[in-house]
């Protein structure tokens, strides 16, 4: 993967009439894991979804370059793998499946091993064929898992990604973690876990 870096300046988020976010600027580098940290309310998951490109900021800017490109902002999502207990998968599809409309949405071809390999590293491939709706909370976490990371995204953003998993889940979590900043990508771990805060290269608080 080129480098990619990705820098915001003066992000602001308000709701209703609330103001969640205040003139946040942060950048971050390949290989950096990156802790959002705060309390509950903080607006943790409202910046995650900000660098994802899937909430528009009040006011405020960010860039992402991947190699000596700029990518615009109406293709940040593209560019971001996302992992959240609120996100959802369409429950009637097999992970195979899932994955091959993944690729198929972004224009490409599907590739069954290179879907296999993926769902090998998330602890899916013996579940490779069943259908989502008979998986647990925690085997659809991985999905999701599997789903974010299936196309090598430059950003890896992961908000409590392991909230619903158990320890094997966690340990997939954190090989993801590694696998993401050996490929020279950039990682953006919310979480308010302190086992978590452990894998961040450096963290920002939110107050």
């Amino acid at each position: 993967m080129s480098t990619v870096s990705l820098e915001a300046h003066g992000l602001s988020k308000a709701f209703t009439s609330r103001l969640v976010i205040t003139n946040l600027t942060f950048s971050a580098i390949s290989g950096e894991v990156i802790g959002i940290l705060g309390a509950n309310g903080s607006g943790k998951s409202t910046v995650v979804r900000m660098i994802a490109g899937v909430l528009r900021p009040d006011s405020g800017y960010m860039k992402l370059h991947v190699g000596t490109s700029e990518i615009p902002r109406n293709a940040h999502p593209l560019s971001s793998g996302l992992v959240a207990p609120y996100l959802q998968v369409y429950e009637e599809f097999t992970p195979l499946e899932l994955l091959s409309i993944h690729s198929a949405m972004r224009g490409l071809p599907s590739q069954s091993r290179a879907d296999e390999r993926v769902l090998e590293r998330v602890g899916l491939i013996t579940r490779k064929d069943d259908h989502i709706k008979t998986f647990s909370s925690g085997l659809r976490q991985r999905m999701i898992l599997a789903l974010a990371v299936h196309l090598d995204p430059p950003l890896l953003l992961l908000d409590e990604p392991s909230v619903t998993m158990d320890d094997e889940g966690r340990r997939i979590v954190d090989n993801e973690i590694t696998l993401q900043r050996e490929r020279g990508g950039i990682v953006f771990l919310a979480t308010n876990d302190s086992r978590e805060h452990a894998l961040c290269t450096r963290t920002m608080l939110l107050v």
